[in-house]
């Protein structure tokens, strides 16, 4: 430790700076702390790591600007103290949602905001169009594209966006109808229901068999596992965890990180068990592909384009099949708001009535969605109130945001919550009111309302997203009528997707009138 380092730490004020920066880390800790997957001996070596660190962290100053070269043209955004170690992660404190601590910050510091969140060097975007300016402007600036994320986007872009009366439409619609039929007829009358499973259930055999031709039986150890997995694995990455800025917390998560490690692994063994198989091996030049998995096959031994591993190939299943996750989150919150609102499900189930008895059917099917601008409402105010986040940007050179500069590989935070919020943008925002999205009748969206993103790195799922959202609603509501239990909570969290294993139960009553 050198001379000004010594002088440093013997000061009174550095120490009791440090004593503060310690005691404000540890109240941080707390929540996790509690939890059972953390051992004494991690919670040692991470405050071993935390002095470690101070050497490091405490030449920051107070009022240094996050990112700001020291070049005098430069203008580095505004943003709150940041102090040693935590930086200033005290400022999210006391919220129930991260993303209304970043409101409050474009309230105070303008739309874009300088910060750094542990050793994270950070910058909040505010507003739609310093928004825009990240995803579509200057996309290229901040996102990591590459030929082969490129590549991957081209071979998804037939499967998750398919048009409507094509081949891959038609084949969609089939398989969710099918699959949602079996579903409800397991459903006893006149019982309770546990929406979760339900739901999950639907959406993970409608992605395997659509993206990997691979039908479950419900019943299958195997299926159940693999919905169980992907779910724990989806609600951990949507847990905040100040280890997310603070590395030398990562020994407290580390038997939770080999848990994660297990499920994953767990899910890699069932997927080539099931629907990989011998695909692989068969598949020869001149083979037709039918589906996402063959086309990945295609593509690795093809050897065209940019190189995809097989490795790399399987994470990027792994990621498009587990997506049915967080449809499925989305829906037991979407079903948690209409069973506050019984007029809400009134209204879906009168267009579904409609549609059944013009055209003599008794499924809903997707085609149908033009003629139930409603339901689709229904579905957008949903998404809104949820408020899930834009995921994170990084910058991979230096840039600037609303003229204020911006240095390379600083984490972008884009504030979809506000946009999803302010009183500024819409009437009673705190209201689940389906009809602010319906103009004379026919479904319209704001510009503003983003709430998979925008520009290259948008959703690649959200059409997914859209079209088994309204397939189960619809289909769900014109066979049954669902009520809450008398004692249950169906308040419903906002801000992330993730919903906990154990979430809404409901009454669930046959429709005299379906069919």
């Amino acid at each position: 430790m050198d001379r000004v380092s010594v002088t440093l730490l013997s000061s009174s004020s550095t120490a009791y700076l440090m004593v503060s920066c310690f005691l404000l880390t540890l109240l941080m800790l707390l929540p996790e702390l509690k939890q059972k997957v953390i051992l004494r001996s991690e919670v040692l070596q991470a405050l071993r790591q935390l002095i470690a660190s101070v050497g490091v962290t405490f030449g920051t100053h107070e009022d240094e600007p996050v990112g700001a070269a020291s070049h005098a043209l430069e203008k580095p955004a505004p943003g709150p103290k940041n102090y040693p170690i935590i930086g200033a992660l005290k400022e999210l404190n006391g919220y129930e949602v991260p993303y209304q601590a970043f409101s409050d910050m474009g309230q105070r510091y303008g739309p874009v905001t300088a910060l750094r969140l542990g050793s994270v060097n950070a910058v909040v975007v505010n507003g739609f169009e310093s928004i825009k300016e990240v995803l579509i402007n200057k996309a290229l600036a901040f996102c990591d594209w590459s030929e082969v994320q490129k590549a991957r986007r081209d071979m998804l872009v037939p499967h998750t966006f398919p048009r409507n009366y094509s081949g891959r439409f038609d084949e969609l619609n089939t398989i969710v109808v099918d699959e949602i039929g079996q579903m409800l007829g397991s459903v006893q009358h006149g019982t309770t229901v546990a929406i979760k499973p339900l739901v999950l259930s639907i959406c993970a055999n409608a992605f395997s068999q659509y993206f990997g031709s691979h039908r479950f039986e419900v019943e299958d150890p195997r299926f159940q596992q693999l919905v169980r997995n992907f779910d724990q694995i989806f609600y951990e990455v949507n847990q905040g965890y100040a280890a997310d800025f603070l590395p030398f917390l990562l020994p407290l998560h580390r038997q939770n990180l080999r848990r994660m490690d297990r499920l994953a692994e767990e899910i890699r063994t069932i997927i080539l068990d099931t629907i990989i198989g011998d695909r692989y091996e068969r598949w020869g030049e001149g083979s037709e592909p039918r589906d996402y998995v063959d086309s990945l096959i295609e593509h690795v031994k093809a050897g065209r384009g940019p190189a995809l591993e097989w490795e790399t190939a399987l994470f990027a299943l792994e990621d498009i099949v587990g997506g049915h996750s967080a449809v499925g989150n989305f829906l037991v919150k979407a079903f948690g708001y209409i069973v506050q609102h019984p007029e809400v499900q009134q209204r879906i189930q009168a267009e579904a009535d409609g549609v059944l008895e013009r055209h003599g059917r008794q499924v809903i099917e997707l085609t149908d969605r033009a003629e139930m601008q409603y339901t689709e409402a229904v579905i957008m105010e949903a998404l809104r109130l949820i408020a899930s986040p834009i995921v994170p940007h990084v910058a991979n050179q230096d840039s600037q945001i609303g003229g204020y500069t911006v240095a390379k590989d600083t984490l972008i935070f884009l504030n979809n919550y506000d946009l999803s919020m302010s009183p500024a943008l819409w009437d009673e925002p705190e209201r689940f009111r389906p009809e602010r999205f319906l103009q004379q009748g026919r479904l319209v969206k704001p510009d503003f309302f983003i709430p998979f993103g925008a520009g290259r790195r948008s959703c690649m799922g959200y059409r997914m997203t859209q079209l088994l959202s309204f397939s189960i609603i619809a289909n769900l509501l014109r066979a049954y009528t669902i009520a809450p239990i008398a004692g249950q909570d169906y308040r419903v969290p906002v801000g992330s997707l993730a919903m906990p294993e154990q979430s809404y139960v409901f009454n669930v009553t046959p429709r005299s009138s379906c069919c």
